[in-house]
């Protein structure tokens, strides 16, 4: 979907019609869409496809069809909720959000060397962030500025309605260093390298340029890598699984780490692949890079992490 009227009128439905039939109204815009968007159908069942052969699977071709159409009617609801949910409250988390080892959040924070918080286009990413916020951790959200400045404000409006503090795609990489310094958790997804110059690493079986941002900012700062997923489920409420923080101290290499990221969103995305919201050829889009419409929080930092030859960091306290 793009242009700025679709979207501003999704966020009026969004908010103005009761959450059940915002939903409805969603799933049947969804159906428009995959019916009509045979690009964008073909990538999704190419991309689906390519998880299941990594998994030894030959799905039939029915049941790729199903998980498509599956796919674009969850990411109708994801945009309900984009549009629907604001700041969260600790109430609203403990009535729709169950948590999955905020412990590990904690082991990460108490490390006092801020939080490589790393995501991917799964589940609901975007409102993960606003619950995280709700409870209490201060969340830098690297974004995409869209090319219409009114759908840039749009989308900028609410995330930081959320308590979220945006930065900018292409920002100076010691603005997101400094947001370590202090403590804070820096948020990105490392699925999608959008500037297409990361070197690649094998994904689902094939090759793919993943991002490098999110590993050297954890090895350059020594800050752990924590990756966190909001999942949808099918009672429409969410799921927030942490996984346990992952420090660059105890890694051999820059590279070392980045795989065990990749390795993370391989298991995540397998579980849930029709939550996975990539609508283009996704290994095919390796040679060039490349962007999407939708909103979108990415990594950064990506010209700087070609600088392999960076010092061991210190060990974590």
């Amino acid at each position: 979907m793009t242009g700025y009227w679709p979207y501003r009128i999704a966020a009026f439905l969004s908010r103005a019609l009761p959450e059940r039939l915002a939903y409805w109204v969603g799933l049947r815009f969804a159906d428009l869409f995959y019916r009509f968007d045979a690009h964008g159908r073909a990538a999704v069942k190419a991309n689906l496809g390519r998880i299941f052969s990594a998994r030894g699977v030959r799905p039939a071709e029915q049941a790729l069809d199903g998980l498509a159409r599956k796919t674009f009617q969850y990411f109708g609801k994801y945009l309900v909720d984009f549009f629907r949910f604001s700041r969260l409250t600790p109430e609203d988390i403990r009535e729709r959000v169950s948590i999955e080892h905020w412990d590990y959040m904690e082991q990460a924070l108490a490390m006092q060397r801020g939080v490589v918080l790393v995501s991917a286009h799964l589940g609901n990413w975007e409102l993960g962030g606003a619950v995280i916020a709700g409870l209490g951790c201060t969340i830098n959200a690297v974004v995409l500025p869209q090319r219409l400045e009114k759908l840039n404000q749009l989308f900028q409006g609410q995330r930081e309605r959320r308590g979220l503090r945006v930065i900018p795609m292409g920002s100076s990489v010691f603005n997101l260093i400094r947001c370590l310094k202090k403590k804070e958790c820096l948020a990105l997804v490392a699925d999608r390298d959008y500037t297409g110059t990361s070197d690649p690493v094998e994904f689902f079986g094939r090759p793919a340029r993943m991002p490098v941002g999110p590993a050297w900012l954890s090895w350059r700062t020594g800050a752990p890598v924590l990756a966190g997923f909001l999942i949808r489920e099918v009672d429409d409420t969410f799921l927030l699984r942490f996984y346990p923080p992952i420090l660059p101290a105890q890694e051999e290499s820059m590279e070392a780490l980045r795989r065990r990221i990749n390795v993370i969103l391989e298991k995540e995305i397998a579980e849930r692949p029709y939550q996975w919201f990539v609508f283009e050829p996704f290994w095919d889009l390796q040679r060039a890079g490349g962007g999407s419409g939708e909103p979108a929080v990415i990594p950064a930092a990506e010209a700087a992490g070609k600088d392999h030859d960076l010092p061991r960091p210190e060990k974590n306290p």
